[in-house]
């Protein structure tokens, strides 16, 4: 649900809601732009696991709370990650999103309150 900060540091930023329910609609396309993983940092040494969203294609498409949020990928496939627990958290707790690369945008649409479904849509078809 709508929160306009998410995070800790470098806090994953929303100007309104129209801009989270807009990036919600882009990230449940589904259509290999991105993917979503826990990375299960703890067993490398690091502090603990990582919610991230990796980038993968159509950069230049990605909301602005999403641009502002970029660090630098891993390998070839992954052009870009997201790294912020909080926001993965609250988009698989609260709409229905799923790790991996595919998601059931009929589900999240579904919870998106109605005078934010245009929003939505329109970061759908982004």
């Amino acid at each position: 649900m709508y929160k306009r900060l998410f995070g800790i540091r470098r806090k994953m930023r929303f100007d309104s809601p129209e801009e989270y329910y807009e990036t919600l609609g882009f990230l449940a396309k589904s259509d290999g732009s991105i993917s979503l993983v826990w990375e299960h940092n703890e067993e490398q040494g690091a502090w603990g696991s990582e919610g991230r969203i990796h980038c993968h294609s159509n950069l230049d498409k990605f909301t602005a709370p999403l641009k502002r949020k970029f660090t630098k990928g891993r390998a070839k496939k992954v052009k870009h990650r997201i790294n912020c627990n909080e926001f993965v958290e609250d988009i698989t707790t609260n709409h229905g999103f799923q790790m991996g690369a595919v998601q059931n945008s009929g589900v999240i649409r579904n919870t998106i309150p109605n005078q934010y479904k245009s929003d939505f849509d329109k970061g759908f078809n982004l």
